[in-house]
């Protein structure tokens, strides 16, 4: 009895760390919805071509750093949080646990991989773009390897981290919440919905655009999940 009644007590104090920690994350998700919206137009920006994004990024550098550091942050505690929910559930479906657990830090990773890009590569780019000494064709190479890394980063940590493996890891745990009925059953149909959503964006990887709906959605379903 007194084991069960410490087991009960365990398991309330680890769904209120979850909890605090998917408040923070969201918090952290505000601070790119808030700082880089204001000073670059994002993510409705995105999709600007490279000529208009780099000299953007020169000139709003601070916000770019502060914008992306939240995001970074945000994308970081996914990891944690997958495996600290993993142990919220009766061990009886541990494989079923470990398979979420698997989904949602590889969605961390992913997320983090693209996200990095604007912190590190970027505004390098940025700087040779507008170098006064930069000719021509340095400023054309610059382009090329901006879009390329562009795409390669963002097809990983959009498609990939935001979309596919956050919507699957969001339906692992919903169909846990389902099975196991230890936390309220709404919770479980909710996550259901927003693993629907995720995964819906994810089909980019198929050539379906959502444009910047993949990015906003995220800010409700691929942050909760």
């Amino acid at each position: 009895m007194h084991i069960q009644t410490a087991q009960a007590h365990t398991q309330t104090g680890l769904a209120r760390i979850v909890g605090v920690l998917f408040l923070v994350q969201f918090a952290l998700f505000l601070i790119p919805l808030i700082v880089l919206g204001s000073a670059i137009n994002w993510p409705v920006s995105l999709g600007d071509p490279a000529s208009e994004v780099l000299p953007r990024i020169a000139e709003q550098a601070s916000a770019v750093t502060i914008g992306y550091s939240g995001y970074f942050a945000s994308a970081l505690l996914l990891l944690p949080i997958a495996v600290l929910v993993s142990q919220l559930f009766d061990k009886r479906y541990s494989g079923l646990i470990l398979t979420g657990a698997i989904l949602g830090s590889i969605a961390s990773f992913a997320k983090l991989f693209g996200i990095a890009r604007w912190l590190v590569a970027m505004p390098f780019l940025a700087d040779i773009y507008l170098d006064p000494a930069a000719t021509d064709v340095t400023r054309e190479a610059t382009i090329v390897v901006y879009t390329a890394l562009n795409e390669y980063a963002g097809g990983v940590g959009e498609l990939l981290g935001v979309a596919l493996f956050s919507g699957l890891w969001t339906l692992a745990v919903a169909v846990l919440i389902m099975r196991t009925r230890q936390l309220p059953v709404w919770l479980g149909w909710f996550g259901l919905v927003a693993a629907a959503i995720s995964l819906l964006l994810s089909t980019g990887l198929l050539g379906v655009q959502f444009g910047t709906a993949l990015l906003v959605g995220r800010g409700w379903s691929g942050n909760c999940g």
